[in-house]
């Protein structure tokens, strides 16, 4: 049998089990491989050290991996929302845009942080794990190389790293697809947004010959990315396929109260200074009361910094209430705020999601005012209500439904007040959100992420000669 062709996925940020990266790489491979595809995915090199038994995650099964990289999170020299750069950059990261001012600050910074962390440092690694990586899938016409999450200063490594290639013989044009996920600016066009669309674009031009599209991976962001002068595509970011909740809560059911969920481990664009203060409004006449149960993954260290002394008595781990709910026993009132702690493996994370009743959203909406969320993609694959913050991507998506699917708040301070009205609403909404999650499910799968890229089905491409 002639082998099919190939996709290389890239992301030097999987090097856990946990969290968004490793579950979009899967994606994209499920979906690779159902276009006809072998897909090959390139991660932290300490992706198997730190997961020792990262191969029984049933997202890894047929999934060849290269744990390559030595440097990660490349976004924390951007110049969108999410990084510190003060000036574009060029050749092996240094600083040439903007006064001179402002250069000489910018490198003042750069030598400022820890050695391993400095841009030319980063940059360099980066460039160095991508080139052997490529060396060693030697790719052939008809395959391709797919950065899953890609960014400015990233596309400068990715520039040095194809020179790198050039100079030592592969000159076979490259396919390449480059996904950026996090905004740009935030209300309008700022200086460092206009820098950041001058280094992208300078560095695509150093790529030729090969073939580079750049995508985002919401609507938004990609006007973003125009208003700053690069070209790119808008793509669905995928999401795993799920059962839809055929009856959610209702007033009439009794039993267990809703339960809230905040999915995602904490982190400072997700809310987490937010979280205590919103338990300690919430705590008596919500939660001691009964009318609702509250679930969130925590950090394994100081994670008692995130619940209010007069609700620890309301607290209990997830992992006691599975092993109580094993022998039969039911819900106490110990259990009406309950954690995750850490990561957890694919199979169990999805678990956990799927005894949502409501989803809640405690994103900052600046960082997210063109960033996709994947959990709040999972809640509505999952037919599940969510309570999401105003002037982002979040809101827009709950607007973009013609029946209501959730709620949109302004502040955290409106949230009693929509979970006050929330039990003679949930049933209705749930509805429409079941209705909608059908929709969510064809749009949002890896197969079709890869096919909006323009990654045809390897059938219609001319096959690779083996060897």
């Amino acid at each position: 049998m002639q082998p099919s062709h190939r996709v290389l996925f890239v992301d030097d940020n999987v090097r856990d089990i946990g969290g968004h990266y490793l579950e979009l790489a899967s994606l994209l491979a499920e979906g690779a491989r159902e276009l006809g595809y072998e897909p090959t995915l390139v991660t932290h090199e300490s992706f198997l050290a730190r997961n020792p038994d990262s191969w029984t995650d049933s997202r890894l099964d047929k999934l060849v991996v290269d744990p390559r990289f030595q440097v990660r999170r490349m976004e924390n020299w951007s110049l969108g929302v999410d990084g510190p750069s003060l000036v574009s950059r060029g050749r092996g990261g240094f600083p040439i845009g903007g006064s001179v001012v402002q250069r000489c600050l910018q490198r003042f910074h750069d030598v400022a942080c820890r050695p391993s962390r400095r841009p030319a440092t980063m940059l360099d690694a980066w460039s160095r794990g991508f080139s052997q990586a490529v060396r060693q899938f030697d790719p052939a016409p008809g395959d391709s190389i797919v950065i899953n999450t890609g960014g400015d200063f990233q596309i400068l490594a990715l520039a040095d790293a194809l020179e790198s290639l050039s100079r030592d013989g592969v000159t076979t044009p490259l396919s390449i697809h480059v996904v950026f996920h996090f905004a740009v600016f935030g209300d309008s066009v700022t200086d460092r947004a206009q820098a950041f669309g001058r280094q992208v674009n300078e560095s695509v031009k150093r790529m030729h010959p090969h073939r580079v599209a750049l995508h985002a991976t919401t609507e938004s962001l990609n006007q973003q990315l125009a208003a700053v002068g690069i070209s790119a595509t808008a793509i669905p970011y995928p999401t795993r396929r799920r059962e839809v909740k055929r009856v959610g809560w209702t007033a009439d059911s009794g039993g267990t109260p809703p339960k809230i969920l905040l999915a995602g481990m904490p982190r400072a664009e997700k809310g987490r200074g937010q979280i205590r203060s919103l338990l300690s409004a919430i705590e008596r006449p919500f939660l001691r009361s009964g009318q609702f149960t509250w679930s969130m993954q925590l950090p394994k260290k100081r994670w008692q910094r995130m619940i209010p002394a007069a609700a620890m008595d309301l607290y209990r781990d997830a992992a006691e209430r599975v092993r109580d709910d094993s022998a039969g026993g039911e819900v106490t009132a110990g259990g009406v705020i309950e954690g995750v702690h850490g990561n957890l493996d694919s199979e169990h994370y999805h678990d956990w999601l799927d005894g949502a009743d409501v989803g809640l959203f405690l994103y900052d909406p600046d960082r997210y005012v063109a960033r996709c969320s994947g959990v709040l993609l999972e809640m509505m694959i999952r037919g599940v209500p969510v309570i999401v913050p105003d002037r982002c991507w979040l809101a827009d998506q709950v607007r973009s439904v013609q029946q209501p699917i959730g709620w949109v708040y302004q502040s955290t301070e409106e949230i009693p007040a929509i979970l006050e009205q929330l039990p003679s609403q949930l049933d209705q909404v749930a509805c429409h959100c079941r209705a909608h999650a059908q929709h969510v499910a064809e749009f949002h799968s890896g197969r079709n992420t890869l096919q909006q890229m323009g990654l045809a089905g390897a059938g219609s491409l001319p096959v690779r000669r083996a060897g």
